[in-house]
């Protein structure tokens, strides 16, 4: 029952968050918010994965107190993982600002709080981002709390999490940037295309997620063969990374 219900919580908020992508969709046909809130929130999504992330290690380190394990080596994670993470968010974000505010005239290359206001004011963001804070809050309880995943993983498994879907996700956000060199804008087409290609990434990493059989395949290709016992803390930690 137990599984069951995992499952079910999982293939909702997978469903969520198809809804929410019709969601921006439907606000870019409608005109009803400017093309490059959506980039922009796409490109701060990253602040948001690592603020649940940080959550998630917090959860993890006070159950991992209660046991009685090291849980002061866990905590240490937690301020080592914003400082990693916040340098890492704050080189990759400055970088891809840099880019766009190259050939938009809208934005300067300066990084003043005018440009960040400038962001803040574009038709449609607080909008587009109250949706996606939602939907990881709601992912987050669902998928984290609800089924308890803190009492039987560890935190190194967290720790290292989110890196690699934020720089596949930041690569799908450079598509717009190409739209600069045949427009002096970004329009609703490479928006659009950005939030279907952010969709099918979503959708991809909830079908690995779900098929045990692929995991596997992947695990066992990512396996040492010199130590096989290695393969089900793998899988483990590629379950936990394509899940959510």
């Amino acid at each position: 029952m137990e599984i069951e219900n995992e499952s079910w919580l999982k293939s909702n908020t997978a469903k969520l968050r198809l809804v929410q992508a019709f969601f921006f969709l439907i606000l870019l046909l409608a005109d009803m918010v400017d093309p490059m809130s959506v980039v922009f929130v796409y490109i701060f999504e990253t602040i948001i994965i690592g603020f649940f992330n940080v959550v998630k290690l917090f959860f993890l380190c006070v159950y991992n107190q209660q046991k009685g394990g090291e849980y002061w080596i866990a905590f240490l994670m937690i301020p080592f993982f914003v400082l990693h993470f916040g340098c890492f968010v704050g080189v990759q974000t400055i970088l891809m600002y840099t880019v766009f505010a190259i050939y938009d005239s809208n934005l300067s290359t300066s990084l003043s709080w005018e440009n960040y206001q400038t962001i803040l004011e574009l038709e449609g963001f607080y909008l587009v981002s109250i949706s996606l804070i939602l939907l990881h809050l709601f992912t987050f309880y669902k998928t984290f709390l609800v089924p308890k995943k803190y009492i039987d993983q560890k935190a190194s498994l967290y720790f290292s999490k989110p890196y690699i879907r934020i720089i596949i996700q930041q690569l799908l956000v450079i598509i717009p940037f190409c739209f600069f060199f045949f427009t002096d804008e970004i329009g609703k087409t490479a928006a659009i295309l950005l939030v279907v290609m952010q969709s099918f990434l979503d959708y991809y990493f909830y079908k690995l997620a779900n098929n045990p059989l692929l995991i596997k395949n992947l695990a066992n290709k990512m396996l040492d063969k010199n130590k096989p016992e290695d393969l089900a803390k793998i899988e483990k930690s590629l379950l936990v990374f394509f899940e959510e």
